[in-house]
């Protein structure tokens, strides 16, 4: 029997006694029982006939089908045609979800594995076209993978104990002993959910069957088959991922419990926070969509919201910086205790985790939001035809970190954000406009249609004009100009100092700093927006800075802030005290992306810090970095380096700001300041 719509009835109690009563999945393939018990009642040689067909087809345990052919886009403009729809549409029909014993992590498979990433190109492909056979195949992929969940599926792979003391609702990491499950489960979470969703924002198909029958007896048609989805991953969250893997106590914030295994007690890397939020998001979608639990709604919305927020709403978890091209982008770590160098493995699931939310409109995600994403990848990625970086921030490393020669695929949905570098990901990802992985053709296709359907502006905004320059003090010079418009809208402005970008704004004035007193400087303006289209140069403005002052420790009796402390007594004040007899040491275990602040409490001029690591040598890598208004922070030309020892003078060009911080980017230990000293020479 099927539960009841808005309960939470696991499949695994409704079918007892029989724990899978229409296919045989024990052994690794997806032939129905009725089929199989048959084979044995024809003659030796009609068996062997069907035994040869069944291999052919991939269907026996060991064996897989496959595509005939790849998929191929009929070019890289326009609107997505018939024949592209029909590419994929033929290719999926191939492929096959996988079952146990072909993975050793059936957690893995259906998170970022082929067939997770298979059911979300599935998804996306279906979302273009409207094509009820894509949607079909979608759910029947959800069909296997809810027959693989440990509490429905029958021993040896199925119903094995968990970490939890129970047989749990989760798709286990491994394939023998007790089951390991961790953040990999609110992936099958989402394709459930994703899947529901999909079918109930179409009623017109609700009360059809499905196509493809129901040999799970998951539901006939789309409506029923959508709420045994919708209600088994709310059985996931309810029983497994809220009570035992997550703990919600700080603020909704994910964190780990302390009874899990995997990072107990420590915080969510970004790309595993995706996953929970994947499920939550859509599971609010579809419960929206029914209005049949709205308390639910608000509490799975609650929860990606603040986690969303944690990222976009606090510089504390990331740096927002402006790039080499003169364009907004974000630098950002492995989870929110880290400011910088994410690798691009994991970088690509963050940054299809963020689009998600930004598609689904739940979560006042702006594309003004996205574009620094779409900025990091198309000015500091992409280094050059297939060579791009094997870190967020244009480094390269090792491993998940190493250069590739191709866009990972979350990344392409940014091409829907920064149209300029389309082609350049295109011709890199599907050489010949071919390729045989779903995630790329799918999610290209989605930047296809979506620059198609956006009409991929490529006009540029009016110049700006009316500029103005007036020199304020020694090292500041404040320039203003008159609006430029656009034909869908301006996002802000490039200033350019002697020709050589210096910086941007999103309104009609901006501050240069850090200018040397008694000298003449040149500006132009250009306008931009948000397709990358840069307006020509404004006319040229001058002015002369004033003469300087000189005055003496500006650090001493100001506020202060870190990123993590040791405890009470070695607080950031103890840094910028006066005194090398105290310090400041970052949290335990924290030893890169720490850092110490100082606010001044108004712009000031400086040109010179000094920095005293009296007590404990331990930073192998630093920088200064700058802000206005304490939350989005830039580096300080010429301040970087690898050691500091006893006392470090660190000299640069004058400039004027609020905030001004000690960036920790590694460390041999915890680093430890004891005096931090601010001048203007």
């Amino acid at each position: 029997m099927l539960p009841n719509q808005g309960s939470l009835i696991p499949i695994s109690a409704a079918w007892q006694p029989i724990p899978q009563p229409m296919r045989n999945v024990k052994e690794g393939f997806i032939m129905p029982i009725t089929t199989a018990k048959s084979l044995f009642t024809y003659p030796k040689k009609h068996l062997m006939v069907f035994l040869l067909v069944f291999t052919c087809a991939g269907l026996l345990p060991g064996f897989k089908a496959h595509a005939a052919g790849p998929m191929v886009a009929d070019s890289f403009t326009g609107p997505v045609t018939q024949n592209e729809i029909n590419s994929f549409k033929s290719y999926i029909q191939g492929v096959e979800p996988v079952v146990w014993p072909n993975t050793g992590s059936m957690q893995g498979e259906y998170a970022q594995g082929t067939s997770g990433e298979n059911i979300k190109a599935m998804g996306l492909m279906y979302e273009i076209t409207g094509d009820t056979a894509i949607l079909d195949r979608m759910i029947y992929f959800c069909d296997v993978l809810l027959s693989q969940r440990n509490d429905i599926l029958p021993a040896p792979y199925g119903h094995r104990t968990v970490w939890t003391n129970t047989i749990a609702p989760v798709w286990p990491g491994n394939n023998t002993g007790t089951a390991s499950a961790d953040s990999a489960n609110g992936d099958p979470v989402g394709h459930l959910a994703y899947c529901a969703n999909l079918i109930l924002q179409h009623p017109a198909i609700w009360n059809t069957s499905v196509a493809i029958g129901d040999d799970y007896s998951h539901g006939a048609t789309y409506k029923q088959r959508a709420m045994t989805f919708m209600n088994e991953a709310d059985y996931v969250v309810n029983q497994f991922i809220f009570p035992s893997l997550l703990d919600l106590s700080n603020g909704n914030k994910y964190y780990f419990s302390t009874q899990s295994p995997y990072m107990s007690g420590g915080v969510f890397p970004w790309n595993q926070q995706m996953m929970i939020s994947y499920g939550l998001q859509n599971l609010a979608a579809a419960h929206a969509v029914l209005g049949d639990n709205p308390t639910l709604v608000s509490q799975y919305d609650g929860i990606v919201q603040t986690n969303l927020n944690w990222f976009f709403s606090n510089n504390t978890a990331k740096q927002t910086y402006t790039d080499s091209k003169g364009n907004t982008a974000y630098n950002w770590g492995y989870n929110p205790t880290l400011l910088g160098g994410e690798d691009s493995n994991h970088a690509s699931l963050d940054v299809a985790g963020f689009y998600r939310a930004f598609l689904s409109g739940r979560y006042g995600i702006t594309s003004s939001m996205m574009m620094p994403f779409a900025n990091m990848y198309a000015d500091v990625m992409m280094r050059g035809p297939n060579d791009f970086a094997g870190r967020v921030d244009g480094t390269d490393g090792t491993g998940h970190g190493a250069p590739t020669t191709y866009a990972r695929t979350g990344n392409i949905f940014l091409a829907a954000l920064r149209p300029d570098m389309f082609g350049d990901l295109a011709n890199a990802n599907m050489p010949n406009k071919t390729t045989t992985s779903l995630a790329t053709f799918a999610r290209f296709m989605w930047a296809k249609n979506q620059l198609n359907t956006a009409g991929g502006d490529t006009q540029a905004p009016t110049t700006p004009t009316n500029l103005t320059a007036a020199a304020v003090s020694g090292n500041q010079i404040n320039l203003s100009w008159t609006a430029s418009t656009d034909n869908v809208g301006v996002t802000g402005y490039n200033v350019y100092r002697g020709g050589v970008f210096v910086g941007s704004s999103t309104t009609t004035s901006y501050s240069d700093t850090g200018l040397t007193a008694s000298t003449t400087y040149s500006y132009t303006v250009k306008a931009k927006d948000g397709a990358g289209n840069q307006s020509a140069a404004s006319s040229t403005a001058t002015a002369t800075t004033t003469s300087p002052t000189s005055p003496g420790n500006l650090a001493l009796g100001k506020t202060y802030n870190a990123s993590t402390t040791w405890n009470t007594s070695y607080s950031a004040d103890k840094a910028f005290d006066g005194s090398t007899t105290t310090r400041w040491s970052a949290a335990n275990g924290s030893l890169n992306n720490q850092w110490i602040s100082v606010d001044l409490g108004t712009a000031a001029a400086v040109d010179q810090v000094i920095v005293k690591e009296t007590t404990y040598q331990r930073v192998t890598g630093y920088k200064l970095q700058a802000s206005s208004d304490g939350i989005t922070y830039s580096d300080i030309a010429g301040t970087a380096g690898t050691t500091l020892g006893a006392s470090k003078t660190i000299n640069f060009t004058e400039m004027t700001t609020r905030f001004l911080r000690l960036y920790v980017s590694t460390a041999s230990a915890v680093p430890t300041i004891n005096e931090i000293e601010v001048y203007n020479q």
